[in-house]
């Protein structure tokens, strides 16, 4: 008897894995951004993954940041809520050099009211007149009556 079941099929089950783990092997087998990864001091650009913070002790840093390390209380103790008494010891994992930023004329760098003081230079002659159009030269948005009336008179 011939096998029939589409769903059991090996070379069917390892097309199916592959499909369902391509986004996590993806995102753990891709390369790196390389060997020096500089920071750049750069405003305008977005730290993207670890974004130059990668220290030591990540999983009790993060419960540090969310209040885990500190007991709840009802009352306010100042000496059982201090935040530097119940810090987590954490150490940058690696130093990174700094580089200067390609762009240089971003809002940081530049900003406009720097440039409020110059008076642009542009008092040249327009080619038409911008206000010549501005009058109607006929009579509009009078009503018909009021017309009247004053022919009557």
């Amino acid at each position: 008897m011939a096998f029939t079941r589409f769903h059991d099929d090996p070379v069917r089950i390892s097309k199916r894995l592959e499909e369902s783990t391509f986004a996590g092997r993806y995102q753990l087998d891709r390369p790196g951004p390389g060997v020096d990864m500089p920071f750049f001091e750069e405003p305008g650009q977005r730290l993207q993954q670890w974004g130059a913070n990668l220290r030591t002790n990540t999983i009790a840093l993060e419960s540090d940041l969310r209040g885990l390390t500190r007991p709840l209380t009802r009352h306010d103790h100042l000496e059982g809520n201090d935040y530097k008494k119940h810090a987590v010891n954490t150490n940058p994992m690696a130093v990174y050099s700094i580089a200067q930023p390609y762009v240089e004329d971003t809002r940081a760098s530049h900003p406009a009211w720097m440039y409020r003081v110059y008076e642009p230079a542009r008092w040249e002659k327009p080619f038409l007149d911008p206000q010549a159009n501005l009058e109607v030269p006929f009579t509009n948005n009078i009503h018909s009556r009021v017309l009247e009336k004053d022919k009557v008179r």
